[in-house]
């Protein structure tokens, strides 16, 4: 490789180095017309890195870099060996034994690493540059004075990093860091209304329920769901076939005593025996009759009439034809679509200091873009078990006089206020509980 006169050599060196569009290309240009300046066989560039501590940059005649290579691993162990000197002269003797094994296989028998420091102490890399013949003085001179140039091309690149040029920035106006430091002091005192979001359903007020008074089983609905219906009305039926038959041998039962009762009276005339007999088979006659009347009241029983006039709801009827009702098992709600409310399933992580009263307001799945407001009528004390939010406090609320009420059944989150309180604690309140059951300070 021609090697020009070293003054001329290191200005065009320089302009190459200053021309440079990234300081990847820096990189490429220090290690690659380095020969123009003084001749060698190999040189390589290696800059510091976090995770491996230093890492191969350039190397001379190659355009990709492999990292991983072995000559890579090799060549940063050399350098954690020597690249605490600004100007270290190695050959195998100097390095240790682990080094100087390999080196034949690596590096010719002369190598210069040059250590690249800023003008304000950082480190930027380091410079290898192989000789196959033994570098004099003068060409030691050369390659730091090439070494410096290369050293003050890469700062001014790593000076560019948004990270530099912020720290930088915030040097400059460190009154203004101060400025907002208490504009920010005084926004996390700002008083906010406390809040919570939790999940909602539109249900009725003061429903009134459907329930089996009798044990027995379901045979038909006589009214679909989600149907208006007016007090009185059948609404299912229970099978009444048992209830029919005990009726029927009441009856007939009923008919035996009274016979049996005439039979008597007709014989007390001329029988001490049958006349005392008159005041057992008139009991047996009362017993009869209430055991009938009680039938004749589980056959009205039978048909389940709405208690009140309003909208039937229930689950599909697949689910309750043919199945057995224990006495007082709900099967269906009558609420009047017109009074409704809203239930609220509020996470026990997400519990707040709530008043009655407080300001509810909901926003609907099927129009979220649309807000109801309500008031807070009901909070609880204990938490339950939900569907929804899972361990939760229910909590009632009412819209406001004047809402259009939603439908029944509709679910959407409601969100929920509370006390006013700084703005500081409102942001900080959940990192700080997490942090708690973490740390348990």
């Amino acid at each position: 490789m021609e090697v020009l006169d070293p003054a001329q050599a290191l200005l065009r060196y320089e302009a190459e180095l200053v021309g440079a569009g990234s300081a990847a290309e820096a990189g490429f240009v220090a290690v690659n017309r380095l020969g123009t300046v003084l001749p060698f066989r190999l040189a390589v560039l290696l800059q510091p890195d976090v995770v491996r501590h230093v890492r191969v940059a350039s190397v001379s005649h190659l355009a990709e870099v492999d990292e991983n290579a072995p000559f890579a691993q090799w060549l940063a162990q050399l350098v954690r060996h020597a690249g605490q000197e600004d100007l270290a002269v190695l050959t195998p003797s100097s390095v240790p034994e682990e080094l100087a094994r390999d080196w034949g296989e690596w590096l010719p028998e002369h190598a210069v690493l040059c250590r690249l420091t800023s003008p304000a102490g950082t480190l930027v890399g380091w410079v290898l540059t192989a000789f196959d013949n033994e570098p004099e003085k003068q060409q030691l001179a050369v390659l730091q004075l090439a070494c410096r140039q290369v050293t003050l091309v890469l700062s001014a690149w790593q000076g560019r990093g948004w990270l530099t040029g912020w720290r930088q920035r915030l040097r400059a106006s460190r009154k203004w860091m101060w400025v907002a430091a208490g504009v920010l002091v005084a926004l996390m005192a700002v008083p906010v209304r406390l809040s919570a979001v939790a999940p909602a359903e539109v249900t009725p007020l003061e429903p009134a329920s459907i329930a089996a008074p009798i044990e027995g089983v379901l045979a038909k609905f006589h009214v679909p769901p989600n149907t208006l219906v007016k007090a009185g009305t059948v609404v299912a039926s229970i099978d009444d076939t048992v209830v029919r038959n005990r009726h029927a041998m009441a009856q007939k039962a009923l008919e035996i005593s009274r016979a049996e009762f005439a039979r008597a009276g007709s014989k007390s005339f001329g029988d001490d025996q049958s006349r005392s007999e008159l005041l057992t088979l008139r009991a047996r006659i009362d017993e009869k009759q209430a055991e009938l009347a009680y039938t004749e009241e589980l056959l009205e029983r039978v048909q389940l009439k709405a208690p009140i006039d309003g909208l039937v709801t229930y689950s599909s009827p697949d689910e309750w034809v043919g199945r057995p009702l224990a006495t007082g098992e709900r099967i269906a709600t009558i609420a009047n679509p017109a009074r409704v409310g809203l239930t609220l399933h509020l996470p026990a992580d997400d519990a707040i200091d709530l008043k009655l009263g407080g300001e509810v307001q909901f926003h609907q799945n099927i129009s979220p873009l649309d807000t109801l407001t309500a008031k807070l009528t009901q909070t609880a004390y204990e938490t339950e078990n939900t569907v929804d939010a899972g361990l939760a406090y229910v909590l009632k609320a009412q819209f406001a006089p004047g809402t259009q009420p939603p439908r029944l059944g509709l679910r959407g989150s409601a969100k929920v206020y509370g006390d006013y309180v700084p703005l500081g604690y409102y942001l900080l309140r959940r990192p700080f509980a997490s942090a708690r059951r973490v740390i348990g300070f």
